[in-house]
């Protein structure tokens, strides 16, 4: 019987294919959106993994998927503009009030834990703010100049407007690479967002809602580097 997935796939694939799969992934830190279009043999071969036992486990889980009748949006399948949209009104919506709550959050226990944990507040804070300049000035660039061009685009397509575009998205994948650095860079500081022992609960609540936003970011440019700019 012919299996869903293979080592031969790429990992964005393998996302669209069984979307459960990113969890799978966070579990062992492969990068599914900024690397998305990396080979999946290739990069578990990479992380020491045995390559056929983890693709057997991952059709395995993904029968499992299937078996549970769970509701899920194929979006290779949609309409452009209808993924645009998703893309806006969930991830866009979410990233931006997510950023603005942890801003604020992680002032006050830079203020309040500074003593004991001041070293790595000081360079979370810094790279925190970094992450939020490109983060709001990227979903700003991406909903007032491409997605307008993308739906212009498949509106009336022709060849000038497509090279457009994909000038665009090369530079929109190399800021999704920039912020994906970051977010790495803020992993290995935290401990993969573990708070110190003893930690209070905002202390406790931040570090949950940065690796809760690393996830959705995760998942936001799976969308749009494995999907969205696919149909370009």
């Amino acid at each position: 019987m012919n299996k869903a997935i293979n080592k031969d796939q790429k990992l964005g694939d393998v996302i669209s294919i069984f979307p459960d799969a990113s969890k799978i992934f966070n579990e062992i830190k492969l990068d599914f959106c900024c690397g998305g279009h990396d080979n999946l043999g290739a990069a578990l071969k990479e992380k020491g993994l045995n390559v056929d036992l983890f693709v057997e486990k991952l059709n395995d889980e993904y029968a499992n998927f299937l078996e549970s009748s769970k509701e899920y949006k194929d979006w290779r399948k949609a309409e452009p503009m209808e993924l645009v949209n998703h893309v806006i009104n969930t991830h866009h919506k979410y990233t931006f009030e997510t950023l603005k709550e942890i801003d604020g959050l992680l002032l006050k226990i830079l203020k309040v834990h500074f003593y004991n944990h001041g070293e790595e507040l000081l360079k979370l804070h810094r790279l925190f703010a970094n992450l939020k300049a490109e983060l709001e000035e990227h979903l700003v660039k991406e909903e007032k100049n491409v997605f307008p061009l993308i739906e212009d685009y498949f509106e009336n397509k022709n060849e000038n407007k497509r090279i457009k575009l994909v000038q665009l998205i090369e530079s929109l994948e190399a800021e999704h690479d920039g912020a994906g650095n970051i977010l790495k860079e803020m992993e290995e500081l935290t401990r993969d967002f573990t708070v110190p022992e003893g930690a209070c609960t905002t202390f406790k609540l931040v570090y949950n809602k940065l690796s809760e936003l690393e996830k959705d970011l995760f998942t936001h440019i799976h969308k749009e580097n494995s999907i969205l700019f696919k149909m370009i």
